[in-house]
């Protein structure tokens, strides 16, 4: 299934895409022009839809450096002619990029295992605090274009959401077998949107890493199988509580180091699942463009679908 298969002394046991590509762009190899193609092939309505969703701060209220914004300027324009009358307002943002709240890409420096990164490399190698990551860093996902599958799990399972800390199973995703084609991407809706499920004052977040939706362990066989480039989600990609006690982020550390695969969290889905529930073939033009942010562990992003 893979150009080089090496077994570990540890969990996982393989490491899936290590030494398949000569550079570092990961499961990011398998999207090029035929990928555009298809992708443009896939719009059918010429409907543009935003997939980010808004800036804010930390939904449970942990992290307050989650987004900030700064007006600094509000008033004459400074530069123009003293007498001219222009106003003008400007403002600093200030985003965390990694998150359980706001829209970002991972970049594959964003995760380690056994002091290793993506190949085999050490991850201190990579990244140092304090320090630009010198490898590995969202620099080298500068545009993603490519067809992705939207898999509506609640919808599929005869509701609106899937409760806090539910897993999506391989047999959720399984009905792409024989339908995706390598590069495609996966965006995988929980319904974390659907309502405001995720609260302050609900006992079941009171932890951000406590009950959330995400990914089982066992749906990265089928995932690698299919050969996505890109996984994208509505909520944080990794489930929480874990679904194997190996570890405790096993879909990051599983696509992020092994397979070289970026994620994609936090998006409103609700929109576009609304829009394409019932279509045979739920399939869009999806475009992520990241920051160009010199050794960046991520970006915000605010993916657009066309349909």
């Amino acid at each position: 299934m893979r150009a080089l298969e090496q077994s570990l002394p540890y969990w996982p046991f393989r490491t899936f895409n290590w030494g398949r590509w000569s550079n570092d762009r990961g499961t990011l190899n398998l999207i090029g022009e035929h990928t555009t193609r298809r992708a443009m092939a896939a719009v059918k309505f010429h409907e543009v839809m935003p997939l980010g969703a808004p800036l804010r701060v930390d939904d449970v209220g942990l992290d307050d450096t989650a987004f900030k914004l700064d007006m600094v300027h509000a008033g004459k324009y400074e530069f123009g002619p003293r007498e001219e009358p222009v106003a003008a307002a400007a403002d600093v943002v200030s985003v965390a990029t990694h998150g359980m709240t706001n829209s970002h890409i991972d970049a594959l420096c964003h995760a380690g295992h056994h002091g290793r990164s993506f190949n085999g490399s050490q991850f201190e190698d990579n990244v140092t605090k304090g320090e630009p990551a010198r490898r590995f860093t969202v620099m080298e996902m500068q545009s993603l274009v490519t067809r992705a599958w939207l898999v509506d799990v609640p919808a599929q399972r005869g509701g609106s959401h899937l409760k806090p800390g539910t897993p999506v199973l391989p047999e959720d995703i399984a009905w792409l077998r024989g339908r995706a084609e390598p590069g495609d991407a996966i965006v995988i809706r929980t319904g974390r949107y659907a309502t405001r499920v995720v609260r302050p004052d609900d006992p079941e977040a009171a932890d951000d890493h406590g009950n959330w939706c995400g990914l089982h362990v066992d749906c990265i066989d089928l995932i690698a199988e299919l050969d996505f480039a890109v996984v994208a989600t509505d909520s944080s990609g990794d489930n929480f509580p874990s679904t194997t006690p190996e570890c405790s982020v096993p879909i990051h550390i599983l696509t992020e180091v092994y397979l070289g695969l970026p994620l994609v969290h936090h998006l409103q889905l609700e929109a576009i699942a609304t829009r394409m529930r019932g279509a045979e073939m739920p399939t869009f033009m999806l475009v992520v463009a990241p920051l160009l942010v010199v050794g960046g562990t991520g970006s915000p992003v605010n993916p657009i679908a066309i349909i």
